[in-house]
C-alpha cells in the first residue's frame, strides 16, 4: 500500500514562507495497492500536488462536504473520477448545489455516485467507515489490503470528546491495530476549550487514539490553518515524546 498526502491544512488553505514545509493546501490524500488500484480521500486544495499520480480508473470517497474537503474538484475536471462516494446523505445533489451558477460557472461531470455498504472494495483495497462527531457529520474510513496484510485509519474531522463513550469504544475496535493513524490534530489542548463544539480534537487526543487503537504510527494532520511549520514542528516534537510513533507529516 501507497500512500500520497496532498495537503494536511484544516478549513482553508493558506499561503506564505512561513508554511513551507508543510504546504497550505487542504486535505487530499492518495491511496494506491499493490494491483495499482487507486483511492482517493477527499478532494482538498491539496488534490493538485496529486493529478500526475491519478490514474484513469481511480474512486474518489468523501469523509463529507464541507467546503475545505471538495473545493479541489474542479483541478479535477481532465481526471474526473469513475465513481464518487460518501456514505451519507446525497452527495450529486450537494455538489450540483455547490458547482453550479452563480456560484461556479461550470457544472461538475456526469459521474457514478454511490452510497456504500459498511464494507466496499476498490481493486485490492477494502474500505470500511465510521461515523465520527463533527458538524453536518462526518466519518472516517478504514482501508486494509488483504494481500499485503498493511492498514491505514484516516479520520479527518473528529471531535474527540464530543464522542460518547460507546462511540469511543466502537471507533477504537474499528481502528485497532492500524498500520497508519491518520487524525484530526487541529488544537493545541490549551486552545480546546474556546473551540468545543467545533468538531475538532488536539494532538494529545489523537496521540491517546492512537495509544488505544495500539496504532504503530501516527500522523498528526488537519491542521488549524495558520498554524506555522515552527508551530508544527513544535506540535509533533510533543507528540512523539508521548507517542514515538507520532509525526506532522509534510505533503507529497
Amino acid at each position: 500500500m501507497k500512500i500520497w498526502l496532498g495537503g494536511a491544512r484544516g478549513s482553508f488553505a493558506v499561503s506564505g514562507p512561513e508554511y513551507g514545509r508543510h504546504g497550505g493546501d487542504t486535505f487530499a490524500m492518495l491511496v494506491e495497492g499493490q494491483d495499482g488500484a487507486q483511492l482517493l480521500l477527499d478532494a482538498g486544495s491539496g488534490v493538485r500536488r496529486l493529478l500526475s499520480r491519478l490514474r484513469a480508473d481511480y474512486v474518489l470517497y468523501f469523509t463529507h462536504t464541507h467546503l475545505d474537503h471538495l473545493l479541489g474538484l474542479p483541478l479535477l475536471e481532465n481526471k474526473w473520477p469513475r465513481q464518487l462516494v460518501l456514505p451519507r446523505g446525497d452527495l450529486a445533489a450537494t455538489l450540483a448545489r455547490v458547482f453550479s451558477p452563480p456560484i461556479w460557472p461550470v457544472t461538475l461531470s456526469t459521474a457514478d455516485y454511490s452510497v456504500p455498504a459498511m464494507q466496499a472494495a476498490v481493486g485490492g483495497l477494502v474500505i470500511r467507515w465510521h461515523e465520527v462527531a463533527h458538524p453536518d457529520g462526518c466519518v472516517a474510513y478504514r482501508v486494509d489490503e488483504p494481500a499485503t496484510g498493511e492498514s491505514m485509519v484516516v479520520a479527518t474531522d473528529c471531535e474527540w470528546p464530543a464522542m460518547a463513550p460507546a462511540a469511543q469504544e466502537s471507533f477504537v475496535k474499528f481502528a485497532h491495530g492500524a498500520d497508519l493513524l491518520v487524525f484530526d490534530a487541529q488544537y493545541l489542548p490549551e486552545e480546546y476549550p474556546a473551540h468545543r463544539g467545533w468538531g475538532h480534537s488536539t494532538w494529545a487526543d489523537a496521540v491517546a487514539v492512537a495509544q488505544r487503537c495500539a496504532a504503530k504510527r501516527l500522523w498528526l494532520i488537519h491542521h488549524k490553518p495558520k498554524r506555522t511549520d515552527a508551530e508544527l514542528a513544535a506540535l509533533g516534537a510533543a507528540a512523539a515524546a508521548v507517542f514515538p510513533g507520532a509525526t506532522v507529516p509534510v505533503p507529497d
